[in-house]
């Protein structure tokens, strides 16, 4: 099937007010022309009544951005261990697959809470602060807590986000939504807040602002064109 063909496949199966999200897609999958695997071209967008049984087991709203985003394309399983070319063509993962960065996270958001406590704001992008802003919250009692129970016992208490009942009762304000290099611990995660998307390189550690989903195609775009020859080893030796 001819490029043009295939890609107003995809602008076909949305009919909202913007055809944006399926312009977006395409301007990728054709710089990607070379490394067919790595494009979405044939992959299936989400139902509506999926989202909404997602946002109702989360007690989410997705931003109507992603909303549009994946009803085009519903993302695909981790590749291997990963790649580090921030494709959202390989590194979306399927909706089923999103979950709360501050509870399912591998132990990275112990991390970020802290740093983002301590006011590390060389390491955590300056955002996060506010679209996290109700566990940030909820992490600084926690401690504050324990401090208080220090005195109050004559006995050190540490505190445990893994046991902070409050922390985790809290609704999701994070949501990982795709994954990169596992060496990196790369995750994408999507403020639920602002729409914002962030990478963490977890094993650094460092939370990145990516922006906009848009933002993200365009960073895989220059990826795309600089990266050509890496990217076409790794097709090449992809199994997918």
């Amino acid at each position: 099937m001819a490029t043009s063909e295939t890609n107003e496949s995809i602008t076909s199966r949305t009919r909202s007010k913007s055809t944006t999200s399926a312009k977006l897609w395409n301007q990728l999958n054709d710089v990607l022309e070379y490394a067919p695997k790595f494009q979405n071209k044939d992959r299936p967008g989400v139902e509506e009544k999926t989202i909404q049984h997602i946002e109702s087991k989360l007690g989410i709203i997705l931003p109507d951005e992603i909303r549009d985003v994946i009803k085009i394309h519903d993302g695909r399983d981790h590749i291997f261990c990963g790649l580090n070319y921030r494709l959202a063509t390989t590194d979306l993962l399927p909706i089923a697959k999103w979950r709360p960065y501050e509870n399912d996270s591998q132990g990275y958001a112990d991390l970020l809470f802290e740093c983002l406590a301590k006011k590390n704001d060389h390491l955590v992008d300056k955002n996060l602060r506010n679209d996290a802003q109700n566990h940030l919250a909820a992490y600084i009692d926690g401690i504050k807590n324990a401090e208080q129970q220090s005195k109050s016992n004559k006995k050190i208490t540490k505190y445990e986000m893994n046991k902070d009942e409050t922390f985790h009762a809290l609704p999701c304000e994070l949501l990982i939504i795709g994954e990169g290099m596992d060496d990196y611990g790369e995750q994408y995660l999507l403020s639920i807040r602002s729409g914002r998307i962030y990478l963490g390189l977890q094993t650094r550690p460092e939370w990145i602002l990516i922006g906009t989903f848009a933002d993200w195609i365009k960073i895989g775009i220059e990826s795309a064109k600089h990266e050509k020859e890496d990217i076409q080893k790794s097709h090449d030796e992809s199994e997918i």
